[in-house]
């Protein structure tokens, strides 16, 4: 598979947080990306599974990382994101301000020919820290994301393609409850510059967290479809849908990502 396809980022994440490929960036290769994700929620899935009514809320998140090749095989990264969340309904309530700041590092630990073995860590800084709002709740609390990551460069049905999986311990601090996630991406070069993605995102919290807000355990599962069009040696520019197809004490999310990659 051609390595700048192989080494595209997979960062169009249903859940709005920053994901990296399992591949790192050549020493001084940079990467910018820009994302933003429009969610909404209508009902909510009750501790059976079952769909029914639930939360109301509108949720815009502007992401921005910058991924830089320290050296072979140690990649850093840095992420921003503002955040804006209108929940609707009885208990209205608004937010529109920081969200996380992401600071970390992406070391390959092993490779061979069309496969690479890698761990990211990240510590997560919450901007609404400050904030009274209840539609900030999620947001508030310092967070680590300890990351092992697997990728495999393939042909598929003749055409180049890749499988990224990663699985990931996120420790939050506060009322909120450690979680355990598995993220998986198959992509595909269907046409000279144009990749197409498959992605899922799980999330298992590690029992309850504390306080009245965070007082039952909850699992979720997105689905997303995305594609990622090369414009140039440089830009790319691309688009993702998601939902929320099953879950437990969780929001039915769907939504749409808007992304944009520029490589230095």
């Amino acid at each position: 598979m051609p390595a700048g396809v192989a080494a595209l980022a997979v960062l169009l994440g249903g859940s709005g947080a920053a994901l990296a490929g399992a591949w790192t960036l050549p020493p001084g290769g940079s990467e910018f990306w820009s994302t933003t994700s429009i969610a909404g929620a209508g009902s909510a899935f009750g501790p059976g599974y079952a769909l029914g009514d639930g939360a109301n809320y509108r949720k815009v998140e502007q992401n921005l990382l910058w991924e830089y090749g320290a050296l072979d095989g140690v990649t850093l990264l840095f992420g921003t994101q503002f955040l804006a969340v209108t929940i609707t309904g009885p208990e209205r309530a608004q937010y529109a301000g920081p969200g996380y700041s992401d600071a970390g590092a992406r070391f390959r630990l092993a490779a061979g020919a069309g496969w690479v073995v890698s761990a990211q860590a990240v510590a997560r800084a919450p901007g609404a820290g400050g904030s009274s709002s209840r539609a900030a709740l999620g947001y508030q609390d310092w967070e680590a994301d300890l990351r092992l990551m697997a990728g495999l460069s393939f042909v598929l049905l003749g055409l180049p393609a890749f499988l990224d999986l990663q699985l990931a311990q996120r420790q939050r601090l506060g009322d909120p409850p450690d979680e355990l996630r598995f993220d998986a991406t198959l992509g595909a070069e269907v046409a000279p510059g144009w990749l197409l993605l498959a992605q899922s995102f799980n999330v298992l919290s590690e029992g309850a967290g504390e306080g009245p807000d965070f007082d039952l355990s909850y699992d979720y599962y997105k689905a997303q479809i995305a594609t990622l069009v090369e414009v140039d040696g440089h830009l790319s520019v691309g688009v993702a849908a998601f939902t929320t197809y099953l879950a437990r004490n969780f929001p039915q999310e769907n939504g749409l990502v808007f992304a944009a990659r520029y490589r230095f």
